[in-house]
């Protein structure tokens, strides 16, 4: 299964430079509603309210694991405005088997079971409240756990309608073992490399290079990525062309003549 990734075109050179992808802790993503769909019921005999178990579960959630998000769509146009930098980025493409997304033994939620689920009411009092107990037996290993899988979906994979466009298929890795905590500095670590980004941290995660199998250029790539002075005509040539030197399908998107859609036309330079 070949999922995609929408950036700018200097997150997709580091991408394709260092064969790595980001993983974000869940408080670092731009839903404040994330990891809030639990639907616990309110007791009658326990203290503890659904409000204070949801609080528990996100903070628990929130800094153990890291979340790669990924799109089932490459053409789509809402999707390039809002995280391909406005039609001037990338989409890259990724084999999720080749890349060790699929591998139930090495991710919390594999590709294959991080389809997000969106709906018009959050889930609401149909789950009783979790204890302490199995609350921090949930991920303890990185082995997929077919057990507690309803609630990892709870926590990862639930989003308001609004959120549909998105197509969103999430990988969900475990990351409290890496010895840089949240507010530590980076650091290598295994096939993770931890670093800064806008304050925020990202744990950039190894992949082999046969996984990258297209990457789409965005309509406004050439005309906008030169006028922004950040590289000149002839750098953005020559990037393109070792891209395009690569085994790798390079498309350019345009619009439909004939529809509101976006189409992709081969676009290698192996000069």
């Amino acid at each position: 299964m070949i999922l995609y990734k929408y950036m700018s075109f200097g997150a997709a050179r580091k991408v394709i430079d260092t064969l790595s992808l980001g993983f974000s802790c869940l408080e670092d993503l731009n839903d404040p509603f994330e990891c809030t769909a639990f639907g616990f019921i309110d007791s009658d005999v326990s203290a503890i309210s659904a409000k204070i178990a949801t609080d528990a579960c996100k903070n628990h959630f929130s800094r153990k694991y890291g979340v790669l998000s990924l799109t089932r769509q490459p053409l789509n146009a809402l999707m390039w405005s809002h995280y391909g930098d406005s039609h001037q980025g990338v989409v890259l493409g990724f084999d999720c088997d080749a890349a060790g997304f699929s591998d139930p033994q090495s991710n919390v939620i594999p590709s294959q079971y991080g389809k997000m689920i969106y709906s018009a009411t959050k889930p609401h009092k149909d789950r009783a409240l979790i204890s302490e107990h199995e609350l921090m037996d949930i991920g303890g290993s990185l082995r997929f756990d077919s057990n507690a899988f309803n609630l990892m979906k709870r926590a990862f994979l639930y989003k308001s309608l609004e959120w549909a466009y998105e197509e969103e298929v999430r990988v969900v890795k475990y990351i409290g073992n890496i010895p840089f905590g949240y507010h530590a500095g980076g650091g290598r670590y295994s096939e993770w490399n931890k670093m800064t980004v806008l304050g925020r941290p990202l744990y950039c995660f190894d992949v082999p290079e046969s996984s990258l199998k297209e990457i789409y250029l965005g309509r406004h790539l050439y005309r906008n990525v030169t006028k922004s002075g950040s590289i000149t005509d002839e750098e953005l040539k020559g990037v393109l062309q070792l891209w395009g030197r690569k085994d790798i399908k390079m498309m350019q998107c345009e619009p439909d003549v004939h529809s509101w859609n976006l189409v992709a036309k081969s676009s290698i330079n192996k000069s």
